[in-house]
């Protein structure tokens, strides 16, 4: 799979190239205010730029985008109230995504990522890694999709591992990712 963006622009988004395909991790350094959750709606065929074009396997339609590309945490979209219990929110995004038996499902996960005892803490409480790994998780879990846009991980605080670990654990599954984060966060990813 692969993911293109060529000249993207909108508002406030400066033009933007990117590409992404199957087991990569891109890191993606956009700066300040909506520009981030700008970016992750175009490439993920939720809005129009107003210049350049996406893609998806050399095919342009935003409705194929929008069914193989998932957007994680973006503010003020797809980010959940930080005062919802962390099951709650896992159950959602289950039942948004159409999983069969979402309850069941989230007891599954946060067993497996060994959060049970956590179940109720808001998920504004959570620390940014476990925050991360479950947003992305619950992302991945419908079927067509097969790539992560992690927008804007750094804002949570924490160490950039966290993130970068959770990317790459998903690229390595055969997801393509996409990281937008700052220019200062992303430099300390690399080092």
């Amino acid at each position: 799979m692969r993911l293109a963006a060529h000249g993207v622009a909108k508002g406030p988004l400066p033009m933007t190239t990117v590409t992404a395909r199957t087991g990569e991790v891109v890191l993606v350094p956009v700066e300040g205010g909506q520009r981030p959750t700008l970016l992750a709606l175009i490439l993920s065929g939720r809005m129009t730029p107003a210049a350049g074009s996406v893609t998806i396997d050399g095919d342009d339609d935003p409705r194929l985008l929008r069914r193989r590309v998932a957007v994680v945490d973006a503010p003020d979209v797809s980010a959940p109230v930080d005062d919802l219990p962390l099951a709650s929110v896992v159950t959602e995004e289950f039942v948004f995504s159409g999983l069969r038996g979402p309850r069941r499902a989230t007891r599954r996960l946060l067993a497996d990522e060994g959060l049970s005892d956590r179940a109720g803490t808001p998920i504004g409480d959570l620390p940014a890694a476990d925050r991360i790994r479950v947003l992305t998780r619950t992302a991945a879990a419908p079927p067509d999709v097969d790539a992560l846009i992690l927008t804007t991980p750094d804002r949570h605080g924490g160490d950039t591992s966290s993130w970068l670990d959770t990317a790459h654990a998903w690229a390595a599954r055969g997801y393509a990712v996409i990281v937008l984060a700052s220019a200062g966060a992303i430099a300390a990813a690399r080092t």
